[in-house]
């Protein structure tokens, strides 16, 4: 991932932190593993303490990073801690894989 890229999700980071109380915003999938083509989309995990529901998450989230992203295509999803910490506990696949594979922002 080039630095102007992470950077950028550096921002974003910090902006979901900031405006939606994000706890950890974690970037995984391929441009985690550096194995991302001109077709990647750019995935991350935002885990924040919230009532919404799921699709309510996702359209915050996406107004937020909407103005950073300058077209970078960016798939979020967003998990309360208790929901993260629960499919952490039973072991969920997709969670072992973020954990093991993502990258804190």
């Amino acid at each position: 991932m080039n630095q102007e890229i992470y950077e950028r999700l550096l921002n974003i980071s910090e902006r979901l932190k900031r405006e939606y109380n994000a706890e950890k915003v974690i970037l995984f999938g391929s441009y985690a593993r550096g194995e991302e083509t001109i077709d990647s989309d750019v995935d991350i995990l935002v885990i924040a303490p919230t009532k919404e529901r799921m699709i309510d998450r996702m359209a915050s989230v996406s107004r937020i990073i909407r103005k950073l992203r300058n077209g970078l295509p960016i798939s979020p999803i967003v998990l309360t801690p208790e929901e993260f910490r629960r499919k952490l506990d039973v072991g969920d696949a997709f969670i072992q894989t973020v954990v093991e594979e993502g990258v804190v922002l």
